[in-house]
């Protein structure tokens, strides 16, 4: 036998586990998408299109603009009284369309989070400088990591009033993360308003969402269901509009899959 150590033609260890060129497929790019605003909704001097830079992938789905936040835009554009001379908190934003169409529409304070990883994190703070970058320069607009139900404190000190708290909270397509409902209400009771006898009925919930897996539109449902019946909300549905889903190949039935809901959620009136 011959020794193979000498004679055999045997490639290196290092080219014998290195995969195949194009064996790994690289990262998707960061892509954008203009909304186009509604003409008749618009103000004097506001913008007719808004950019959303959007990341290229990520785990928490931060690289998608979701029909919610769409609709929820178009919602308060034909509503400014919303936001109009208020602050606003908007959670998960992922792009951010819902804030940066608040700042359009007159939001006063704005703190736009999402949760703290750094590419979330500057990819929002992208959209604000590239769509609003006045309002970023001048403090009015602020970009933040938020766990919900921590970091309370740090985010109800951004809110700029002394009791730590904002008129207006905004939360698109967030409510499919059942696992975190116990959390979103908590942040949702800590950093909403309270009423004030004689002065304001106090903050107010925003609430859109499509059920993506129609098998679980119930768990979605627990969401405005418990903060109906433990903290004592109001609950007014405000929108129901067929967008078209957003993935056409996932399991489940096409028109609930592809139907926006959005609800108010605020303190009953006395």
């Amino acid at each position: 036998m011959s020794d193979c150590a000498s004679d055999c033609d045997v490639a290196p260890l290092d080219d014998m586990f290195q995969e195949p060129e194009g064996y790994f497929k690289p990262p998707p790019e960061p892509t954008s998408v203009v909304f186009e605003r509604q003409p008749q909704w618009i103000a004097d001097g506001s913008p007719k299109d808004i950019t959303v830079n959007l990341l290229g992938s990520h785990p928490l789905w931060g690289h998608h603009l979701w029909n919610a936040a769409k609709t929820f835009a178009n919602y308060l554009d034909e509503n400014k009284s919303i936001v109009q001379g208020k602050s606003v908190l908007e959670l998960g934003a992922a792009g951010a369309l819902p804030s940066l169409i608040s700042a359009c529409n007159g939001a006063t304070k704005l703190v736009v989070t999402d949760y703290p990883d750094h590419d979330l994190i500057e990819n929002i703070r992208k959209n604000v400088e590239a769509n609003i970058p006045l309002r970023l320069a001048d403090g009015s607009v602020q970009v933040t990591g938020f766990k919900w139900g921590y970091d309370i404190e740090k985010i109800a000190d951004l809110s700029g009033s002394s009791e730590g708290t904002y008129d207006v909270l905004i939360l698109c397509d967030l409510v499919f993360n059942h696992s975190e409902h116990t959390s979103l209400l908590n942040s949702v009771e800590k950093l909403m308003a309270k009423p004030k006898a004689g002065v304001s009925n106090g903050g107010e919930a925003y609430v859109f969402f499509t059920h993506h897996r129609p098998w679980l539109a119930d768990k979605d449902m627990a969401f405005i269901e418990r903060a109906r019946d433990e903290l004592g909300l109001e609950v007014t549905k405000v929108v129901e509009e067929y967008t078209g889903a957003m993935f056409d190949d996932d399991p489940g039935d096409e028109r609930v899959r592809g139907t926006v809901h959005g609800y108010r959620l605020g303190y009953p009136s006395k």
